[in-house]
């Protein structure tokens, strides 16, 4: 009898030990299951993180491009053939084209335009008639009407000089598709002459004879 009694109690104790042995794997099990779910998220939160830094990087350049695209245009500019100043020639032709690409930007493209036919040329058989004195204020566009704003002071020349200013600034603008006439004021104003020879009180949309 004693016998049978150990042998139930050393079955009761190998159970409780394999019971116990179980216990003590099973939340190895859950933690390894709980560290390897926190490394997958955490690298699905770096590869997240890394695409919209991408993105932004992408999204930064196409914006650059794209800007630079519109603050750049060709254009045709008129000076002034330096034959024809020199000798008088009827024959010769008064105004040459330039083609510049011209970069602009809080400016509009028309304004962008007068800056650099006052600025001048590199090519040494034209150049411009616009005074160096003469300071622009600002361009303005509506309903095809460029209006071209002159302070007063600096506004100085003969009749050939005030003609060519014009000539060159009127045929420079129209070639844009925006433009069909140039204003030319004065400090804001409506004037009758920009250097007291020709009138100017109306908009013009060609080159004067």
């Amino acid at each position: 009898m004693k016998k049978y009694i150990a042998i139930f109690l050393s079955a009761i104790m190998l159970l409780s030990l394999t019971a116990c042995s179980s216990s003590e794997k099973a939340p190895k099990t859950i933690d390894k299951q709980e560290s390897e779910e926190e490394v997958i998220e955490e690298k699905q939160v770096e590869k997240n993180e890394e695409e919209t830094v991408d993105e932004k990087e992408e999204a930064t350049e196409e914006s650059e491009e794209t800007s630079e695209e519109v603050n750049e245009k060709e254009v045709t500019l008129y000076f002034v053939n330096k034959k024809y100043i020199e000798t008088g020639d009827e024959s010769l032709e008064k105004l040459i084209p330039e083609k510049r690409v011209v970069k602009y930007d809080e400016m509009p493209i028309e304004e962008a335009i007068v800056r650099e036919l006052m600025k001048g040329t590199e090519d040494d058989s034209i150049s411009t008639v616009i005074p160096s004195g003469v300071e622009l204020i600002d361009v303005k566009v509506s309903d095809k009407t460029a209006f071209v704003n002159f302070k007063q002071e600096g506004l100085n020349g003969g009749s050939l000089e005030e003609r060519f200013t014009l000539d060159q600034i009127i045929k420079s603008l129209i070639e844009l598709e925006s433009v069909d006439k140039v204003q030319f004021l004065i400090d804001g104003q409506k004037a009758e002459t920009l250097m007291g020879h020709l009138d100017i009180s109306e908009p013009l949309d060609n080159i004067m004879e």
